[in-house]
């Protein structure tokens, strides 16, 4: 009873105006352990629930749509956008089809790197060769903050994601498909051309890969120049990296939870792989701040 009294209280504090960013990358009809991760992975039934919940209790919008509600400070309701990371062969199979058939608009962010220069990038490559080694250096390459050791594992990953392409990948998604998408309700922004952690990049490395990932998009006709920075926590980018997506003309997002009250870059979006929705919007804060503070952004 008094849990529930709070919960109410607490949000009747939180904003009835923002923009909420949903971010998912993987979608299976059963979880294969070889190419899904089980953190970062929705089966289809979760998937379709929750875009059920949202269709009958938000207005889903394009992102472009809900940046502009908050650079014109229209924003009057809660808008909710759809996103998915990493170029996962399930966006076109299963992702897309469910979207398109309820009508629901959703951004793609791409890596251009992977099914054409490297079989896929390092967290991919360990469970899909059953190589204890591999997983143990991704499980390091993801946490460490030392740059010798990250360079030195990636490079570790990088001989087998080379060594082994195969086409088509077995993670990605047919690129050419999403580079001649047309279709209104789906757009396809930046994740870097490789999915590495730009904080431990130099800022040349970090503006070369970028860089690479904006030429090989620039022409796609549903192309956004928006970049969702690879894992987007706070041990994963530096102020670097935003000086580099203002000298690009990128609009930067992390990935790191929170709500979006007023235009201000990187734009916050919130992770929903395996969660019970609902739940999600209940728990937001009413304390905007508290998420600048979580991902290391000046007050």
């Amino acid at each position: 009873m008094l849990h529930n009294l709070k919960s109410q209280i607490k949000q009747a504090f939180v904003p009835k105006s923002k923009l909420v960013v949903l971010n998912y990358h993987q979608l299976g009809e059963r979880f294969d352990p070889k190419i899904h991760n089980e953190h970062i992975w929705n089966s289809v039934a979760l998937f379709e629930e929750h875009m059920s919940y949202l269709q009958n209790n938000y207005r889903i919008v394009t992102l472009t749509e809900g940046l502009e509600a908050l650079k014109s400070k229209s924003l009057k309701e809660t808008l909710v956008c759809i996103t998915f990371d990493d170029g996962d062969a399930s966006i076109t199979s299963l992702a897309m089809p469910i979207l398109e058939r309820l009508q629901i608009p959703a951004t793609f962010f791409i890596n251009t790197a992977y099914g054409k220069e490297k079989l896929g990038y390092w967290y991919n490559l360990g469970p899909y060769f059953e190589d204890k080694n591999l997983i143990t250096a991704a499980e390091t390459i993801r946490n460490t903050t030392n740059s010798n050791e990250y360079h030195n594992l990636i490079k570790l990953e990088d001989a087998y994601a080379i060594e082994n392409l195969g086409t088509p990948s077995p993670f990605y998604a047919d690129y050419m498909e999403l580079a001649q998408c047309t279709h209104p309700l789906f757009h396809f922004g930046l994740h870097g051309h490789e999915h590495l952690r730009f904080s431990m990049l130099s800022r040349e490395s970090q503006k070369d890969n970028l860089s690479k990932n904006i030429e090989q998009m620039q022409h796609w006709p549903n192309y956004v120049p928006y970049f969702a920075i690879p894992f987007g926590k706070p041990q994963d980018w530096n102020h670097t990296t935003l000086e580099i997506s203002k000298e690009l003309n990128v609009v930067p997002f992390l990935a790191h939870h929170g709500y979006n009250t007023a235009y201000r870059e990187p734009l916050l979006r919130f992770s929903v792989d395996t969660k019970h929705l609902p739940s999600v919007f209940d728990g937001f804060s009413p304390f905007q701040k508290s998420y600048d503070r979580l991902n290391s952004l000046p007050s």
